[in-house]
């Protein structure tokens, strides 16, 4: 499977990936993406999309560019690790993704979302879980594409 293949895949994926995975989405992509010879940071963000948040989590940590704090933000934000998701968003800074995402999602900011993923994940969400899916699917397109 070639790099486009992958992402249309992941693109087209329904359901949308869950907030919290509890395991990875389809165990056989996981040795298709580590065989890309692509950056690893673009493997990172295919992991995250096939749930695979424990490679995701490897490779974006080794990545010190605003890209891969911000695949580690989401990385912690998906494994229930919700300060550490903030303390890595700190380290993205103000990226050009975040406008992109408030374009179509005006109320976002990476902090509230965290927090609104928190709620959800104990059961006080005022957001309903597929909006919350809609907008982190959104969020994850944004950061793959730019490291594409």
């Amino acid at each position: 499977m070639q790099t486009q293949e992958l992402h249309k895949l992941f693109l087209d994926r329904q359901p949308l990936p869950p907030l919290t995975p509890s395991g990875v989405w389809k165990h056989e992509l996981t040795t298709t993406i580590a065989q890309l010879e692509v950056p690893e940071l673009v493997k990172a963000g295919f992991h995250l999309w096939n749930d695979d948040i424990e490679r995701s989590h490897k490779l974006a940590q080794r990545d010190k560019s605003s890209e891969g704090s911000f695949c580690h933000a989401i990385v912690h934000r998906r494994e229930g690790d919700f300060s550490n998701a903030k303390y890595w968003y700190h380290h993205v800074g103000e990226h050009p993704i975040f406008d992109e995402i408030k374009s179509t999602y005006p109320e976002w900011d990476p902090f509230d979302f965290v927090d609104w993923c928190e709620k959800h994940a104990h059961g006080t969400a005022t957001q309903k879980q597929a909006w919350l899916e809609a907008v982190q699917a959104h969020e994850m397109q944004l950061l793959l594409q730019a490291v594409l």
